[in-house]
């Protein structure tokens, strides 16, 4: 009777291990819609290989406990109680069937809908010179590496442009907000990603659209004639990325596969490193600059991903710190300092004219080599926007990663419903967000709560029934 709940027990304190938080959701997301290449996987699980010791042992000492007679049945049945009721990925969904959080409609009461901007009619009026956009996903980059008497110069090559525009310096990680395609979504659509499992599965298996009753930065800028470009080291497939950016008005997009085979070289285990994705990068922008249409160009890079990082070979020996610093950091650096090329090169070229520049790490980091010393400080995320007009200042409110995508809005000049859109807030102007009138704390129970929105976000638009087939690789 125990040795199944003990199992689920043991399953829970892994997950939480490697990725420092549960959830169905997540994880059902992340199992459909692409976990990982078989190299990571092995990996990963190389990497927590004490941990699934621990687990073995335990469940086969159970077993032969079990096996010999010395596990008496009332004995039995208390563990499984006990594993039962000590398990929160049991007990939390129980709960929330039983009781209905008096949240559950708190955020919808509070989500600014900006589906009218995405009306092509009059746009012309609103922007005579629509500015470029390029948006950098730099992953795990947190602000709090900038640390440097802990942690060392691993973002010193991203100062120089965090000192030039707005600089987020409190912004916090809201729940369903802490991996790489909630990161972007949130970033991109001023929402947390609220999902339900069956949901989405239905609308991502049968109908291959991902939010699609929701409006993010593409849909705005795809009314806006943006040429719009996504880039990423992962595999397209990889937790529904490929899905979510073509849904939403990207027609150019380019994986792992489609890097390597454009760029070159050997790749990495899970695609291509954060070279090779840069200097596709500079070419799509090279290109696209050459065809007088304004140009979205979003980049994905997953150098600082835990536990390790992956440190690329055009590094190595040259980030200046020490040898016997975590791999981790070496990787975090040598993606700020190759991101930090990638824009002196272009601006060398003239490609930055007329151009925002979006920074920000996706999430904060999962486990890893140095998490018990990013803990010994406040973490939080970074994010950095710059270009011409916007003026430098340091944001020290508090903010979320949802508070992005209003501000990449207004710094483009598309105007905004009180700085608003969805749940976001624009940094660019003081007005309190949405977070630092709540508290996070407040802000998360409702984010765990809500269940109308997530019905509207997952609602097939009828203009969108087509749009998975407009959006192709290439």
């Amino acid at each position: 009777m125990s040795l199944i709940p003990c199992f689920l027990f043991l399953f829970y304190v892994y997950v939480e291990s490697v990725f420092g938080y549960f959830d169905w959701g997540a994880m059902f997301m992340h199992v459909d819609a692409g976990v990982l290449t078989p190299g990571v996987v092995l990996e990963c699980l190389v990497n927590t290989g004490n941990t699934i010791l621990v687990i073995l042992v335990v469940l086969f000492g159970l077993g032969a406990l079990k096996a010999r007679g010395t596990l008496t049945r009332r004995l039995d049945v208390a563990l499984m109680a006990f594993f039962l009721a000590a398990n929160p990925m049991l007990t939390r969904p129980i709960a929330a069937a039983i009781h209905l959080n008096p949240l559950h409609d708190f955020l919808s009461k509070r989500f600014v809908d900006i589906t009218s901007l995405t009306k092509p009619a009059g746009t012309a009026s609103e922007t005579v010179a629509p500015r470029n956009l390029i948006h950098i996903f730099i992953e795990s980059a947190e602000r709090t590496y900038m640390n440097e008497a802990e942690f060392g110069d691993v973002m010193g090559p991203l100062r120089e442009f965090d000192r030039r525009g707005v600089s987020a310096t409190n912004m916090v990680q809201l729940a369903y907000t802490n991996n790489s395609i909630s990161g972007m979504v949130a970033a991109n659509c001023g929402t947390p990603l609220l999902i339900t499992y069956f949901t989405t599965r239905q609308y991502m298996e049968e109908n291959s659209q991902f939010l699609p009753g929701l409006t993010c930065l593409g849909d705005v800028l795809k009314a806006r004639g943006y040429q719009q470009n996504f880039i990423s080291g992962w595999p397209l497939g990889f937790t529904g990325q490929g899905e979510f950016y073509s849904t939403h008005g990207y027609s150019s997009l380019f994986g792992g596969s489609e890097v390597v085979a454009a760029v070159g070289g050997r790749g990495s285990s899970f695609g291509a490193d954060d070279a090779q994705v840069l200097d596709m990068s500079f070419d799509v922008l090279r290109r696209a600059n050459r065809d007088g249409k304004p140009v979205s160009l979003t980049i994905a890079l997953s150098g600082g991903h835990a536990p390790d990082g992956y440190l690329t070979d055009k590094c190595i020996g040259k980030t200046g710190l020490s040898p016997q610093a975590p791999n981790i950091l070496h990787a975090v650096k040598c993606t700020n300092m190759l991101v930090a090329d990638f824009i002196h090169k272009a601006e060398a070229e003239g490609l930055m004219r007329n151009t925002v520049l979006a920074l920000q790490s996706d999430h904060l980091s999962a486990p890893s080599t140095v998490t018990d010393r990013l803990n010994t400080f406040e973490r939080r995320n970074f994010f950095s926007l710059s270009g011409d007009g916007i003026l430098s200042k340091a944001y020290t409110g508090l903010s979320g990663t949802i508070d992005i995508f209003p501000s990449i809005l207004e710094a483009l000049g598309v105007p905004l419903p009180n700085d608003q859109a969805a749940l976001g807030v624009s940094l660019l102007g003081d007005r309190p967000t949405l977070v630092q009138a709540l508290g996070q704390g407040q802000f998360d129970d409702a984010i765990h709560a809500e269940d109308v929105l997530v019905r509207s976000f997952w609602q097939l638009k009828p203009a969108r029934t087509a749009g998975a087939s407009e959006a192709e690789p290439h």
